[in-house]
């Protein structure tokens, strides 16, 4: 059985890219896609994925202030913070809430699947 994830970002098109990248790749299966943190946290709680995807700088709540609240709630569920912010300081902000990874979203997409894939703990197949 492949990792469930929600993708969380408020660009609507890097969503739409990511579930078609990994929609390909037989180790995940999307179970959500959301555009802000606290969507996040809703569909974390209804969906309980293996692994969440969560960008940084969104609307309504941002993602380190949504994966400390998850974190709170789920605290082995692993989350991969994905941002265009790469700096040291958000880096450490996101460790400090509970993100279990950090890529930079200069990445290539099977970077990005491959590191989901070894976060969550393997492949469930």
């Amino acid at each position: 059985m492949a990792c469930g994830v929600v993708i969380v970002d408020d660009a609507a098109d890097l969503r739409q890219l990511l579930v078609f990248a990994f929609a390909r790749d037989p180790r995940l299966t999307v179970v959500a896609d959301v555009g802000d943190g606290q969507q996040a946290i809703d569909a974390v709680h209804e969906h309980v994925p293996d692994i969440v995807l969560m960008d940084v700088a969104m609307p309504v709540m941002d993602g380190i202030t949504a994966t400390r609240l998850l974190k709170q709630d789920f605290p082995h569920l692993p989350v991969v913070v994905f941002t265009g912010y790469g700096d040291e300081r958000v880096e450490r902000e996101a460790r400090d809430a509970g993100a279990a990874a950090f890529l930079d979203k200069t990445v290539p997409l099977t970077a990005v699947a491959d590191t989901l894939v070894e976060t969550a703990g393997g492949s469930r197949e």
